[in-house]
């Protein structure tokens, strides 16, 4: 009977020290000054072999020969001023610290396309005049986007709307496409 108690005792000791206890970082477990009992040191390993983890990068996409290569940066487009007409692959690049989107329209300068508050384009007034835009790109993402350009005069623009646009400060290009 004294060795049941015994292990009964010794198995809610056991418990107690695995539950739950509390979250406050201010409680301890009070020292009796005695020192305790060390184990002796485990013996060593030798390290195994695992392979390489995964890597996990996204690859950027493939860029079919001819795209458009196209950067965007802080109130900047830098790309080719001339493009040929036909079906055009553009290579988007967000090389800049805020996010960025490429659009298109059909027009000769920014200045002449209908704009909104702040400067930002109108897309909605450009009716058919729009070509389309990207998503918005953080900093470091690239798309490839697609659009069947006749010949003629384009912007580029970068459309990310706020008190002042990012078009009206700057980041337009106008384009001939041939």
């Amino acid at each position: 009977m004294r060795r049941a108690c015994a292990l009964l005792f010794v198995s809610l000791l056991g418990l107690t020290a695995c539950g739950g206890g509390s979250d406050d970082a201010t409680s301890a477990v009070p020292s009796t000054g005695a020192p305790t009992e060390t184990e002796p040191p485990a013996e060593t390993v030798a390290p195994v072999e695992t392979e390489p983890a995964p890597d996990t990068t996204v690859a950027p996409p493939n860029v079919p020969d001819g795209a458009v290569s196209v950067g965007l940066v802080e109130w900047a487009i830098e790309t080719d001023l001339e493009v040929t007409a036909g079906t055009v692959t553009f290579d988007v690049s967000n090389n800049g610290d805020f996010p960025h989107h490429f659009a298109i329209a059909r027009g000769n300068s920014y200045e002449e396309l209908p704009q909104s508050g702040g400067g930002a384009v109108d897309e909605v007034a450009l009716g058919d005049d729009f070509i389309g835009r990207t998503v918005n790109l953080r900093s470091g993402q690239q798309e490839l986007i697609e659009f069947d350009l006749d010949p003629g005069n384009y912007v580029f623009f970068c459309n990310i709307a706020g008190s002042v646009s990012h078009a009206a400060q700057g980041q337009v290009l106008a384009v001939t496409v041939g």
